[in-house]
Parts: C-alpha cells; structure tokens; sequence
C-alpha cells in the first residue's frame, strides 16, 4: 500500500501520516507548504503542489503510483474570497478525482467531508444519519462540501475505483493547535454567550479518528458515505461549567464575528455561528458497525486531552 494524502501538512494530514508509517506504510505527502514536523525519509515523500495545478498534480500522481488517496486539502477558511474557495475546494477536489480515477494503481479515493453539510438548523434530529437531507445555509465551507460529494458519486469512475467520503465531526488532540477556532475558544475564553449554553457537541481524539480512517484503508469493498464521529456528545455548560455564561444579543455577536473574520482574527465564518446555537449530532452507527469499532475516548475525554496540553485549567466531574 502507498497512500497519497493531499493537505499532507495540515492537522489532519500530520495525524493520518504519524499513524500510517507507524504501522510502516509508504506515504507520499501533497501540500502547498512543508510540515512542521520531520518525517522518515525511507517511509514519505513531499511533493509543493497545489490541487488546482492539474498539471503538476498528474505528474506527481504519475511518478509515484499511489493505490490509495486520502484527500484532506481545502481552503477551510483561510481565505476570504468566494471564487478562490471555489477553484480550491470544489475544483481542486475535481482534479483530485479525475486524476485519481486515470491513475489505474489508485485503487480508493478517502474523501474528509464535515459534519457541516448537514446544517446547523433548531429542528434538526437528535442524530444525523447519512441519508438525512443536506442543509448547510449559507456557510461556505458546508456548501462547497456538499457540491463536491454530489460530484464524487455522480461522476462516472472504473469499476475497480472505490469513492469513500467520510463527513467528519471535530477532530482533537493534545497537540491542537488552531488559535482562532471554535475548540480554542471553548478553552481560553473566560465567558461564553449563552446562547451556547445548551448545544450539544462532538468531539473525536486523533487516537480514534486515524485507526477509524486506517479501517477505512484496509478495507477494499466500502463505498459511499460514512459519519465519523463517536457515539457520544457532551452539553456545552457540562463541558465547561466553570465558565460564566453570558447574555449576548446575538446581533452583536454576528457583527463582531464578522468584523474579526475580516480582520482575520478569527477564522470562524459568520455564516457558522449557527452551529454554535444549533446541535449537528453525527450517527456513527454505520461506520463503527461494519468494523466493531469500541472507541478509546468519549466526547468529553477528547476535548479535555487538548485542554491538558494546553495547561489550560479545567475541572473534572466526580
């Protein structure tokens, strides 16, 4: 097996590479920007590409002959400009595919969507399943996914090409590091809105998200949709009742979330604010099923591992 993973040097990537040549698989990493961290040489190679250079792209899959690929890569937020999201997310992820499926030793295509396809909306059901109805507003990074997933599985492929999109709930670890998201907001601040107060949430260690993903690999029959998350989810004030929580008219927080995604403060969409209002709770039943998967953390576990990293001080029930 040779797994080739674009977005190679972002979380995800880093998490799914440590993994994969822990177990001594042969990894081909794909990145607009190196890694932080070092890998060995004898078991990954780094390719600067970006998933809209077609070009480059094929001659990179060309050269190295992957038999799987795990597509992480995408603007996630990081840009504040819609026809750019687009080119990177939607055609980008079309690339990926066409040359995936041209390549005849790709046997597999991972694909990382998000629980943000659902939607975050107050008469969503208790838990989401994969045939329930795609609602992601306005928030663009939710409608790029879901454009992109409506392509993978109308598109054509050869018959011996297996599309897996797998929609993602938080992934966390001790090592998190994103600054402006929401998990390091949850941590750091020292008051939330109360409107959050009662919203449920997911979080999944890196520990079972990259052995989920490595069942994912190992397997040469599955295709379709899977929910990734685990069974649990934990309440907001459960989570962190320590913390004040605050009255905030939600009007003012939409402004100033806008003014701090513009000012790139914050790289939290305005149009995500829903989901801080309004449970996307992801059945994972699906997946964990098919391989009788127990999980090593619950929600709670998960989301209190980055707080210790971070000595972030936290108290723990009884």
């Amino acid at each position: 097996m040779k797994v080739l993973i674009t977005g190679s040097s972002g979380s995800l990537g880093r998490m799914l590479t440590r993994y994969l040549i822990s177990r001594s698989i042969y990894v081909v990493g794909l990145d607009i920007k190196n890694s932080t961290e070092r890998f060995a040489e004898e078991r990954f190679r780094f390719h600067r590409c970006c998933i809209t250079d077609k070009e480059r792209l094929e001659s990179i899959f060309s050269k190295e002959q992957p038999t799987n690929v795990v597509h992480f890569a995408c603007s996630f937020n990081r840009i504040r400009n819609r026809q750019r999201e687009y080119e990177i997310d939607v055609e980008g992820s079309l690339n990926v595919l066409e040359i995936s499926n041209n390549t005849l030793s790709v046997k597999q295509l991972i694909y990382s969507s998000s629980a943000a396809i659902y939607g975050a909306h107050n008469d969503n059901k208790i838990w989401l399943r994969e045939s329930d109805h795609l609602r992601p507003g306005t928030y663009r990074y939710g409608i790029n996914k879901k454009l992109i997933e409506r392509i993978y599985f109308e598109t054509v492929v050869r018959h011996d090409f297996h599309i897996t999109s797998l929609r993602i709930c938080q992934v966390v670890c001790p090592s998190y590091e994103k600054p402006g998201s929401f998990v390091s907001l949850l941590g750091k601040l020292p008051f939330i809105p109360e409107f959050c107060k009662e919203n449920k949430a997911q979080f999944i260690h890196s520990d079972d998200f990259v052995k989920l993903v490595g069942h994912v690999l190992d397997d040469t029959e599955i295709n379709g949709v899977y929910n990734l998350a685990p069974k649990d989810f934990v309440v907001i004030k459960e989570l962190v009742p320590w913390k004040k929580f605050i009255w905030i008219p939600l009007s003012f927080t939409t402004g100033l979330l806008s003014i701090l995604w513009n000012l790139r403060i914050l790289n939290i969409q305005p149009a995500a604010l829903d989901t801080g209002i309004y449970s996307m709770l992801l059945d994972p039943s699906k997946l964990i099923l098919r391989y009788g998967y127990n999980f090593k953390f619950s929600s709670e576990e998960a989301f209190k591992s980055t707080l210790n990293i971070k000595k972030v001080p936290f108290k723990v029930k009884d």
